[in-house]
């Protein structure tokens, strides 16, 4: 089991927009923009093409983590796997932990999973936080606070609820990072 979930942390931990950057533009995505390590830094900073290419392959890892997990003789490895490759995408070995926000990673494992209405009341949650806010990281903190709650009230599966917990949770703290590091930077 343990190896299941180190194996979907270093799936998670594959540096895609890193490798993508240096790949179109030679730079280290770490010091362009938001000095976020994922596909909408990337988009914006170094092109569409790299930025689409990031996100599938970001979307790709949690996919892939939960289809392995999913192989476990233990069922819920197949739930908690999304979240090790969340924790990879955000602080990923290979990158000194600088990584990205892991909300790609969170749809590729919530498709893997079947998750579907899961990835659309995360984005309505998402995009309502995003009118109130105005600002990308705290709307994806309140709605992956949110977020296990709509899964709970929807009488799903304890499985379907560890997931959505521990993979929000996941989001929500490399979020919260990113804010403390914004007001740093400000002061």
């Amino acid at each position: 089991m343990l190896w299941v979930l180190g194996l979907a942390y270093l799936i998670g931990s594959v540096p895609n927009s890193f490798l993508l950057t240096r790949l179109f533009d030679g730079r280290d995505i770490r010091h362009i923009g938001s000095r976020n390590a994922g596909a909408t830094n990337v988009t914006l900073h170094v092109g569409w093409l790299p930025g689409a290419l990031t996100f599938l392959g970001d979307m790709g890892k949690g996919y892939l983590a939960a289809s392995i997990g999913s192989l476990s003789s233990v069922p819920l490895v197949k739930y908690l796997s999304p979240a090790f490759a969340i924790a990879g995408h955000n602080w990923p070995v290979w990158l000194r932990f600088r990584g990205g926000g892991g909300l790609a990673t969170l749809i590729g494992g919530s498709l893997a999973l079947a998750q579907l209405p899961m990835i659309a009341v995360g984005m309505a949650l998402w995009g309502l936080a995003y009118l109130l806010f105005r600002d990308h990281d705290r709307s994806a903190v309140l709605a992956c606070l949110l977020l296990p709650l709509g899964v709970l009230a929807a009488h799903s599966s304890s499985q379907t609820l560890t997931f959505a917990a521990t993979s929000s949770f996941a989001v929500a703290l490399k979020r919260l990072q990113a804010i403390k590091e914004k007001v740093r930077r400000t002061l």
